[in-house]
């Protein structure tokens, strides 16, 4: 039997299976990585030119009213997008969230029917999927639910094949 000038046939196998078991971890650690990452939907930060509707107020008023559109849509940027998410329905009345400060708004923050006209809007807009970006982020919770799903394929598959329901 002739070996060749590469050695008995028993070491190119285990070249060979290095080789393998690196490939199989590379493939694996792939596998983990697109896991791990997913997208979500986050309201844009710019606030959509719709949401202020400058058609309806005085011109004395003007600035002060985009001043408080621009807190309003700060504020569903920061609290209300948390606790509702994409394409989620907004109640009907507006959450104790979606408030702003003085400090946001001027003299405007406390007027009620002011937040409740912004609270229709945003309500009217929260479906478009324009004022949403798409974001491709790292998430732990991502990692354990897809883990966790190819668990329970993997164990509906063995029980398939050994007969056990």
């Amino acid at each position: 039997m002739k070996h060749g000038g590469d050695g008995p046939p028993i070491i190119k196998m285990a070249v060979h299976r290095k080789h393998d078991i690196v490939g199989i971890i590379v493939v694996v650690l792939c596998v983990l990585a697109y896991a791990s990452f997913r997208s979500e939907f986050r309201l844009r930060e710019r606030m959509p030119a719709s949401f202020f509707d400058a058609s309806h107020v005085p011109k004395e008023r003007m600035a002060a009213e985009e001043k408080a559109a621009r807190a309003y849509w700060k504020c569903a940027v920061e609290q209300i997008q948390w606790k509702y998410g994409y394409a989620h329905r907004l109640p009907d009345e507006p959450p104790e969230e979606f408030a702003v400060t003085v400090e946001d708004a001027g003299a405007t923050a406390h007027d009620a029917a002011l937040r409740s006209r912004y609270w229709i809007r945003l309500r009217a807009l929260w479906n478009e999927s324009g004022i949403w970006h798409e974001k491709y982020e790292w998430s732990p919770i991502s990692l354990k639910e897809s883990l966790q799903s190819a668990g329970q394929w993997l164990e509906r598959h063995m029980r398939n094949i050994s007969g056990y329901s």
